[in-house]
């Protein structure tokens, strides 16, 4: 599916490398992608860039991390990139609606379907 540029991504990752490997592959796919490190960048990243969606590689943290995304950010669609899928977690993806979880082991196709899905929830 195509992809028009103004689909604003930001990606927030401590992982430099794999902020960078996904921002490269998402904006192949005509994705305007931005990176940052830390929830705290990330607040003048969205100020700045105005992203359609949130793609959060989750930490140890995972809970207060969406929590403080949600209490921040609402309605901003919310793609979480985590091998964890227990009960609380989903329990609070469902408390942050509109999010759309992605297992980052079934590859970049994977996350970029889960971006196509929020930036849709975002319309």
């Amino acid at each position: 599916m195509e992809h028009e540029a103004t689909i604003r991504v930001l990606v927030i990752d401590d992982d430099p490398k794999s902020a960078r490997h996904l921002a490269a592959f998402l904006a192949a796919h005509h994705y305007d992608v931005s990176t940052c490190a830390a929830l705290d960048e990330a607040r003048s990243v969205v100020a700045a860039r105005r992203p359609h969606v949130l793609v959060l590689a989750t930490g140890e943290h995972p809970h207060a991390e969406i929590e403080e995304l949600r209490r921040h950010y609402p309605r901003l669609p919310l793609v979480l990139l985590t091998a964890e899928a227990g009960q609380e977690l989903l329990l609070d993806l469902e408390a942050f609606a509109p999010a759309v979880p992605a297992c980052p082991s079934r590859g970049l196709r994977h996350i970029e379907s889960a971006v196509e899905t929020a930036a849709r929830l975002a319309a």
